[in-house]
């Protein structure tokens, strides 16, 4: 389980064999010499590299004039001509300059840091598509970082930062920091699915989305619902089980004790709690489930008890992933954009760390999907 006790909310540990900085920086700038090296001989006919001297000689400026469009600092001291002349000159040349001696010389890698507590789940690697479009229009590249709540998540960031390894954090779906890791992220974090007043954030409507799911199933004539919740925490998902007891308490609905459980982000998981829950005394003739992942577990729990679904069990679910449409029946669901959070989420990072103005919090409105996996009742 991702957890975290109440006095101490964010203490993640970022896995060694998903997020290395610095061995990622050296990698890319191993790949961006030898691809310089490539388009130059091709452009050249020569074995030597381009350089920055090659580009100013070229555009018939001064190096340092070059020197300054690339790292950054053109604005005021080189005209819009003179800058024209030399990205011309470079891409004649095909002259790429080296990012570890640019980050040198501008303090800044143009590297972000996606952090989400599952790199597995397919909602994440969506986010992650947006997050990278978006970056690429504002030059910056994004890393995926697995945190975990261990106690050593502090110095990792701390070191990132001051080492210029990242210009800046995405933390998604977890607890929001406190202490020096607040501190350390002021204008340089943005929350995603998550709210502190400290920090800009991207807040998805999920009261919203789950009221919208209890109400289609209440309508269907369900009263025997059941919450299948991620383990996780995170604001997210306390949000979504507060929301499924208050719609079955103003719909005048028995809150039953073993209705709910949690897994992990694991089909496994899922499978074992769908199972238990599904095997009351009085079993649920529906579930909620917190993502599309923990419903492919609850599928199997159904189809391992001879369940049908919907006629015995009728199943909804959060995210509207690829996996929705390849369950058979095609899962309704709670639908979250998440390229479209993922390159919003860029967009006000990059507003944060420009300085330029941005609203400190954006909230992006859900739909429920209705498909094959609900139905009536029965009576």
């Amino acid at each position: 389980m991702y957890r975290s006790n109440h006095t101490n909310f964010l203490h993640v540990h970022i896995d060694s064999t998903i997020f290395i900085v610095y061995k990622y920086v050296i990698r890319m700038t191993c790949w961006i010499e030898r691809e310089r090296g490539k388009m130059s001989k091709k452009n050249e006919g020569s074995h030597s590299a381009v350089t920055s001297v090659d580009v100013a000689r070229r555009a018939g400026v001064s190096q340092s004039a070059v020197s300054l469009v690339f790292g950054e600092k053109a604005a005021g001291r080189v005209s819009e001509q003179t800058r024209a002349a030399i990205l011309r000159a470079a891409q004649e040349l095909g002259y790429r300059p080296n990012r570890a001696a640019r980050t040198l010389r501008s303090g800044r890698s143009r590297l972000v840091a996606l952090a989400v507590p599952d790199v597995s789940n397919p909602y994440f690697s969506a986010v992650l598509q947006g997050a990278e479009q978006a970056a690429r229009k504002y030059g910056y590249a994004v890393l995926l970082a697995h945190v975990r709540d261990e106690r050593d998540w502090q110095p990792v960031v701390l070191d990132a930062l001051t080492s210029w390894a990242v210009d800046g954090f995405l933390l998604c779906t977890m607890q929001p920091p406190t202490g020096k890791e607040l501190a350390a992220l002021q204008g340089k974090a943005v929350l995603v699915d998550v709210f502190a007043s400290e920090l800009p954030s991207l807040r998805l409507d999920i009261e919203a989305g789950m009221q919208a799911a209890m109400t289609h199933l209440l309508k269907l004539g369900h009263r025997k619902i059941a919450h299948l919740g991620a383990a996780v925490d995170a604001e997210t998902f306390h949000l979504r089980h507060r929301a499924y007891t208050r719609a079955l308490q103003r719909a005048g609905c028995t809150i039953i004790d073993a209705y709910y459980t949690q897994a992990a982000f694991t089909i496994p998981a899922a499978y074992e709690a769908a199972l238990q829950v599904l095997q009351s005394p009085d079993p649920p003739t529906a579930l909620v489930c917190d993502s599309d992942v923990l419903a492919v577990g609850a599928y199997k729990a159904a189809k391992a008890l001879q369940r049908a679904i919907p006629e015995q069990l009728s199943v909804v679910s959060f995210d509207d992933s690829v996996i929705a449409r390849i369950l058979d029946p095609e899962l309704t669901t709670v639908a979250i954009p998440a390229s479209t959070i993922g390159e919003q989420a860029f967009q006000l990072l990059a507003a944060t760390l420009e300085h330029t103005d941005a609203p400190s919090q954006i909230t992006v409105p859900l739909e429920l999907l209705i498909r094959a996996s609900t139905t009536e009742a029965r009576q």
